[in-house]
């Protein structure tokens, strides 16, 4: 298994799209990607490929001292084999020098909310009706600073 971390591509974005849309109930759309790879000079957008397949992706903020997981996937076919894990392990380690870092997770999203929580991730606050369907989101928290 060649398994290979990269920043995302504007080729990539198809496929992406597709997984999002699988994913996520409130998917981002094309344009938020675009935008993310090309004119945000504080996103860091990532995939995580097996034998040249998306199987992953990330987009990350970073600025002054915080980063912000700003969206997370892992392809649904994908799931339940240690991948989450160490994307999330690479994306800590990357952005580490950062002193905090973010996120916010639908509350329901039990199987997320447990891989953030064995991260030392842990809840903030509840944004009430966050999403456009009602849901509340989790804000979550990792203090970085102990991790130098």
């Amino acid at each position: 298994m060649n398994l290979k971390i990269r920043e995302m591509r504007i080729q990539d974005l198809a496929t992406i799209v597709e997984l999002e849309r699988q994913i996520f109930i409130d998917a981002w759309s094309e344009e938020s990607f675009v935008s993310e790879i090309v004119s945000n000079d504080y996103s860091f957008p990532l995939v995580m490929e097996i034998n040249g397949q998306i199987v992953g992706y990330a987009v990350i903020w970073r600025y002054a001292d915080e980063m912000h997981i700003a969206n997370f996937a892992i392809h649904p076919e994908f799931r339940q084999r240690g991948l989450g894990k160490q994307f999330m392990r690479y994306v800590l380690k990357e952005f580490g020098d950062a002193r905090f870092a973010f996120l916010e997770v639908r509350r329901t999203n039990e199987a997320a909310i447990r891989l953030y929580q064995s991260f030392g991730f842990r809840t903030m606050q509840i944004r009430k009706k966050y999403y456009r369907d009602g849901e509340d989101a989790l804000v979550m928290v990792k203090d970085l600073r102990n991790n130098k």
